[in-house]
């Protein structure tokens, strides 16, 4: 039974009013909880107030459909967002940002149908992955120079160690490519293809600030470096003023507002850089006012866009007398964008000024930046409020939206009016207690509606007054140049190139040769030579009597599996010289006495050769064979890459370091571990979290194998019908099964475990595949390939799981008592590997029989 709306809506809503309460009550209260301080309470705040009108108002703008794609992922960018402002430990930080990231991808592509749509969603996504590499980098070289991974430790011992400077440019980055300041601020007009709601929420009230939060966060540490102080300055001054300039330019009302946000940002970027009293009245003034303002245009534009069908200058005309109330919030947050008096954005703009005004000489270009934004804003703002009142004779009959839909946007503009009748109580519960946690020291501030005359207040009603002049006389020219500009713009065909140029020299290099891509392969050790040749002399020596016999087979091997490669055309002969070299390289393992390195690599090569061989059907034949000149070129790449990768070794072994992890591995194995096999207990204990994660990944790598060859129209592949094959494979595969479960119950005290175990198996399910066909290999099987992926991936997962129960970290090592010490979730974690590796061979077996599941 469905519940009815305004039951479920409820439910959607208690979570953003249970964060809001919960960021709202420190301010109450004047105490913060560990780790959370007043900067990232007041912009929980925002996140989630903003995000508790947004989530009303998309319950009545998306379908049902609709709704049940959006509000999963919305929740989700919200819990990211509070996830980056409360938490402390710096890799669950860099964790969270990057998952604000993917979340905003996903929204912006809500409908991913549109190729633009898809466009703005992987033009936003790249640029976020690169800023959050470059907050990665810089969050390390913290850390190391810190010597603690926690946030706070590293603000407050600031004075304990000293930053480089490529530390301060990463986070500038980050926090540019966030908040888009230029040059990287295109990605956030492009990202308004999302939803209105999305676009509400994400890039105007939220997301975007993420950039400028980080700044406020990390200046403490950078606040006397100059550099730091002139780079956000000027960045943010020039954002400031080139996002004004384009929305005189747009007629798409997103678009408008989105090149207004750019250049706010760009005001909120340089307050961070001007670092004054004042900077941080503004700063927060600015952010608060902003918040309220930008959302409710947004919402005003999505309620324009349902109701006429259309957002442009040309849909609004008239719109006060259609919809009376959207007008009456569009009217009030474009008020406070332009700064009138009694509104959070004229208190901000005045103290824009007088930050700007504190620096003296060097203020005065910050200044003229200011003043010329602050008239254009007011240009903006007049054309629209012209176009709402203006008549319009065949004007489409509409109601009003529902109340979700304009009471959001009401309330929000409202706020953004009624903030400066409660400036004490905005004083000392939230300005100060904010301005402190930024600046690391208690610090009385007071923001007021009346400071007298002075310069900040001229300039503002200058702005002001200018700003109405220019908009009342050269509004309309400016509409119309707009609207020519739209028309006579034409794409350049040269971006056309590009993608052709690209495509060109992608079918040059994913030519379908096997013989191709192994060239490409062996370039790079042979372009290392000329570097390692100077280097021989470090390179140990060589002893006659040290080469013996043993040794030499596996080097004739490699040789030998090299030849076909060179000189055959055929591919089927490449690929058994390619599973040569991995039987050389599997022996040479064994003369060094690493057996389980060399029974993973013998049981890896004998499958990969099966896989290889069946995949030959995809590459492309060369029936003519190759040029003398081009076998030439691989024959002294090959040799060159061979000699190079040799020299490299030798430099790479002579210069290789002593380390006590290996010492402590191989003494605390049997103490620790319980195991005599020093590999398997690494593996199955002391690194167990990464091999969960290789084995997740192996499991990844199947499915997308799986599902990339899933509509492959079906191929008959099994050997010839043959007496001996037949009853050899009856008798080995029984066998192959019990030696695979021998390896995985001895792999802890001997060579072994579930990896090599599992190889042998699925190697013993393939050539009974191939023998008797995949039908009956399947029977066998009992579950599908993916099927026991999937049971692996549990089983390793629950062995994980059994010690949190015991109240121990996760993946620690826990055993039986007695005599069954033997048992313990190392075990059971191997098994996981075991079925898991099953499964991933079985399934790359039967995807490149190209059968479907």
């Amino acid at each position: 039974m469905r519940l009815p709306a305004v039951i479920w809506r409820v439910i959607f809503l208690l979570p953003y009013l249970g964060a809001f309460g919960e960021s709202l009550k420190p301010f109450i209260e004047q105490s913060w909880p560990f780790p959370r301080d007043g900067l990232t309470d007041f912009f929980a705040c925002i996140v989630s107030g903003i995000g508790a009108c947004v989530c009303v108002y998309a319950g009545t703008y998306f379908k049902t459909v609709e709704r049940r794609r959006f509000f999963p992922l919305f929740f989700a960018f919200t819990g990211c967002m509070l996830g980056v402002l409360w938490a402390d430990n710096i890799f669950v930080f860099y964790g969270f940002w990057e998952a604000t990231g993917l979340c905003s991808f996903l929204l912006i592509g809500f409908k991913f149908a549109d190729p633009d749509v898809r466009k703005g969603a992987k033009q936003a996504l790249v640029l976020n992955i690169a800023g959050g590499l470059c907050l990665l980098l810089a969050l390390l070289m913290l850390s190391q120079a810190s010597g603690s991974n926690s946030l706070l430790d590293i603000l407050y011992g600031r004075t304990e160690y000293q930053h480089s400077q490529l530390t301060m440019l990463m986070i500038m980055i980050a926090a540019m490519i966030k908040s888009a300041q230029f040059p990287f601020h295109f990605w956030l007009p492009g990202a308004m293809v999302a939803p209105t709601p999305a676009s509400c929420y994400l890039h105007s009230a939220t997301m975007v600030k993420l950039g400028v939060f980080l700044l406020a966060r990390f200046s403490p540490l950078f606040d006397q470096n100059l550099d730091w102080l002139m780079t956000l300055g000027l960045v943010g001054a020039a954002t400031l003023i080139w996002g004004m300039i384009v929305s005189l330019t747009k007629t798409d009302l997103k678009q408008l507002f989105a090149w207004t946000t750019v250049s706010s940002l760009g005001g909120m970027c340089m307050l961070v850089g001007l670092h004054e009293a004042y900077s941080w009245k503004a700063f927060f003034s600015y952010i608060l006012a902003h918040s309220l303002y930008k959302a409710s245009l947004f919402m005003c534009v999505g309620n324009i866009d349902k109701q006429m069908g259309g957002r442009s200058l040309d849909h609004v005309s008239g719109l006060y007398r259609r919809m009376p109330l959207t007008s009456l919030a569009l009217l009030m947050a474009l008020g406070s964008m332009m700064g009138l008096p009694f509104s959070m954005g004229f208190l901000s703009k005045e103290y824009l000024f007088k930050s700007a005004l504190a620096l003296k000489f060097p203020g005065s270009f910050l200044v003229l930046a200011l003043l010329g934004a602050s008239i254009m804003s007011i240009v903006v703002g007049y054309r629209l409020i012209v176009v709402i009142f203006a008549r319009q004779e065949d004007r489409q009959v509409l109601r009003e939206v529902p109340t979700t839909m304009w009471g959001p946007p009401l309330l929000l503009a409202s706020c953004g009016w009624m903030a400066g009748f409660f400036l004490a109580d905005i004083n000392k519960y939230f300005l100060n207690p904010v301005v402190s946690s930024i600046v690391l020291r208690n610090v009385e501030l007071n923001l007021e509606m009346w400071t007298g005359v002075n310069l900040a207040l001229i300039l503002s009603l200058i702005s002001l007054g200018l700003g109405t002049f220019l908009a009342a006389r050269y509004a309309g020219v400016v509409t119309k140049a707009a609207v020519w500009l739209k028309g006579l713009y034409k794409p350049s065909p040269r971006v056309g190139y590009m993608g052709t140029l690209a495509k060109k020299i992608m079918d040059r290099l994913q030519s379908g040769r096997l013989s191709f891509y192994i060239l490409w392969m062996l370039m790079v050790p042979c372009l290392i030579l000329p570097w390692v040749l100077p280097l021989q002399e470090y390179v140990p020596s060589l002893k006659t009597d040290e080469l013996i016999l043993f040794q030499m087979i596996p080097f004739v091997l490699v040789v030998l599996g090299l030849l076909p490669m060179l000189l055959s055309v055929k591919p089927l002969l490449k690929v058994v010289g390619l599973g040569v070299v991995g039987i050389g390289i599997s022996l040479f393992y064994l003369s060094v006495g690493a057996a389980d390195l060399a029974m993973t690599q013998m049981a890896v090569e004998t499958l990969s050769v099966v896989v290889l061989t069946l995949s030959l059907v995809f590459l492309r034949p060369n029936p003519s064979g190759f040029s003398v000149v081009y076998r030439s070129v691989r024959g002294i790449v090959t040799a060159g890459a061979f000699v190079g990768a040799l020299l490299l070794c030798g430099v790479m072994a002579d210069g290789k370091l002593s380390s006590r992890v290996a010492d402590y591995y191989r003494e605390n194995a049997h103490p620790l571990g319980k195991g005599l096999n020093v590999v398997n207990v690494i593996l199955v204990d002391f690194r167990a979290m990464d091999t969960f994660g290789e084995i997740t990944v192996l499991g990844i790598v199947a499915m997308g194998v799986q599902f990339m060859l899933l509509r492959r129209r079906r191929l008959n592949l099994t050997l010839r019908p043959s007496t001996i094959l037949h009853t050899s494979v009856r008798v080995m595969a029984p066998l192959f099964t019990l030696i695979s479960l021998i390896l995985l119950l001895r792999g802890h005290n001997a060579p072994g475990g579930g990896f090599i175990a599992g190889l042998v198996l699925a190697i013993s399910f393939t050539f009974y595949g191939l023998v008797f066909g995949e039908q009956w290999a399947r029977r066998v099987l009992v579950l599908k390939p993916l099927s026991w992926v999937c049971t692996g991936l549990v089983v390793a997962f629950v062995a994980g799981w059994v010690p949190v129960l015991l109240g121990k970290p996760f993946l620690t090592a826990v055993w039986l008592p007695g005599s069954l010490a033997f048992l313990g979730t190392p075990l059971l974690f191997d098994v996981g590997v075991y079925l898991l590796v099953l499964g991933m061979g079985t399934s790359l077996f039967f995807a490149f029989l190209r059968r479907d599941v």
